[in-house]
Formats: structure tokens, C-alpha cells, sequence
């Protein structure tokens, strides 16, 4: 065999080696790219409870506000009276 056609059917075995090695890094993607949607969509979801329940937590702190207004109104009126 030449040793221009050795060399080229040589360059060519490599590429095809380094082809295939970069191929497979691509292969791993698809499972990180789903983990990773996973996780995202996982993070959303909790972002949404937990804007649920802080939402929950400002009408507890009004109905307690409001109720602590009612004392306060009621003590003024009995401390008026006995005055």
C-alpha cells in the first residue's frame, strides 16, 4: 500500500473514532436535558403552593388584624363606661 493511502486511510479511521467519541458526549444530553425540565417543572410547582399558602397566611393575618380591632373597640367601650 502507498503511504499516502496508508496515511489517508488512517486519518480517515481517526475522524471516525473522534466522530464517534463526540457523538456519544451528545448521547448523555437528552437524559440531562429531561432531568433537568423535570426539575424545572418540579421547582414551579412548588413556587405555585407556596404562593398559595402565602396567600392563605395574608387573609389569617387580616382576620387576626380585624379581631384585634374588635378587642381594642370592645376594651375602649367597657373603659368608657366604667369612666
Amino acid at each position: 500500500m502507498e503511504p499516502e493511502i496508508k496515511a489517508f486511510t488512517e486519518n480517515i479511521d481517526a475522524w471516525i473514532k473522534q466522530i464517534r467519541r463526540e457523538f456519544s458526549d451528545f448521547s448523555d444530553i437528552p437524559g440531562v436535558v429531561s432531568e433537568n425540565t423535570d426539575n424545572i417543572q418540579h421547582n414551579y410547582e412548588l413556587i405555585y403552593e407556596l404562593k398559595d399558602e402565602i396567600e392563605e397566611l395574608k387573609q389569617e393575618i387580616n382576620a387576626l388584624k380585624l379581631i384585634q380591632i374588635i378587642s381594642l373597640k370592645k376594651a375602649k367601650e367597657e373603659q368608657n363606661k366604667i369612666s
